[in-house]
């Protein structure tokens, strides 16, 4: 039998391959010099995710239910409010379902709202979380990972919050805090939880929390939202919590009628919101009762029944006047008064891609 002759196509097929062959090792010498020498050139900056514009948030500890709490949930509703961030103390009757019809009344059974476990949970708090769950599964937009309502970090809208049960539920907060803090880069970050240090509330509240979950979240640059005195009070911007250090360097708007804030690695401002409707208390630290008040300055804003408190909420709009690092600050009663009135300003990390050129 007579085999076709592929001698001059195997020679043209293989010839090629074979230069290929011995030019590879020059190529890879090339490479590596290249590679040795070469300066990393930054490619692009990827900016954190952030809010959508003019997302709203409400801040709310202390709630009981009846008409006050439900007053509060009404103006939540009214001021237009996109989620709700609830610093414990739900109904003060171990109900779970009392607390969440009361919510569905005024905000809907699938309206994002989210909550760290108040003392006065804690007995029934399999039920009252449960309840979190099944809104959370309802949001397809919301994320949260760990143990909700007491190590749990969330994502939703472009914000990163941390739901904490510190000084009250769980154990290894504040490892779980900063654990958290270190693994993610948003814009806007908010710490959740209940209880106090003493020197972070203007009432009678003992130190519970401990000082290493405040510096954490402030070395991170987090919003801290508190509860449990049933008042409100928020500190003017802070580079150092334990000592109530006042950051000198956070401008203040003169168009804002107090005291603005500033947010970023390393310095924060600390809220407690604690008067959504289960009474209002007295203040018995940092008098007088009249701005600029008393200790170390450190107080933006005080509002308690010295100075004829209502129950409301603190408003905080995200991604403002087309700057999503800008966000607008407020706290409203139920009678429709603004009682605090600030901006806040987000200093952003940004993550660098680099390449090396060859």
């Amino acid at each position: 039998m007579n085999l076709p002759d592929t001698s001059i196509n195997a020679s043209i097929e293989i010839g090629p391959l074979r230069r290929l062959r011995f030019l590879w090792p020059v190529f890879i010498s090339f490479l590596t010099l290249l590679l040795l020498g070469a300066t990393p050139h930054t490619l692009y900056a990827e900016e954190p995710v952030q809010p959508p514009p003019n997302f709203t948030v409400a801040f709310i500890g202390d709630q009981g239910v009846g008409p006050n709490a439900q007053a509060v949930l009404d103006l939540i509703h009214n001021e237009g409010a996109a989620m709700v961030l609830h610093q414990g103390d739900f109904d003060y009757q171990d109900n779970p379902d009392a607390w969440d019809q009361q919510i569905n009344d005024s905000l809907g059974a699938t309206f994002p709202y989210f909550a760290s476990v108040g003392n006065h949970d804690v007995s029934q708090w399999a039920g009252y979380q449960q309840k979190l769950q099944a809104r959370l599964d309802s949001i397809p937009e919301a994320t949260c990972v760990g143990e909700l309502g007491v190590n749990a970090a969330c994502h939703y809208q472009g914000l990163f919050f941390i739901l904490s049960g510190i000084g009250t539920l769980g154990s290894d907060h504040e490892a779980y805090l900063r654990e958290q803090l270190a693994a993610d880069d948003s814009l806007w970050t908010i710490c959740s939880w209940h209880k106090n240090q003493n020197a972070m509330q203007v009432g009678g509240k003992p130190d519970e929390v401990g000082w290493g979950a405040y510096e954490a979240c402030r070395e991170d640059g987090a919003i801290i939202a508190t509860g449990h005195e049933h008042s409100y009070e928020r500190t003017r911007t802070l580079s150092h919590i334990e000592s109530q250090t006042v950051d000198s360097f956070c401008d203040d708007d003169p168009a804002t009628p107090d005291p603005d804030v500033c947010v970023s690695a390393g310095r924060t401002f600390v809220v407690v919101s604690g008067i959504a409707g289960a009474g209002i208390r007295d203040q018995e630290r940092c008098l007088p009762a009249t701005y600029p008040y008393g200790c170390a300055g450190e107080w933006a804003k005080i509002y308690t029944s010295d100075q004829g408190a209502q129950y409301g909420a603190l408003f905080i709009t995200f991604h403002v006047e087309g700057d999503p690092k800008k966000a607008l600050g407020y706290f409203k009663t139920i009678d429709g008064e603004v009682i605090d009135s600030f901006t806040v300003t987000a200093t952003a990390p940004v993550t660098y891609h680099t390449f090396i050129p060859i």
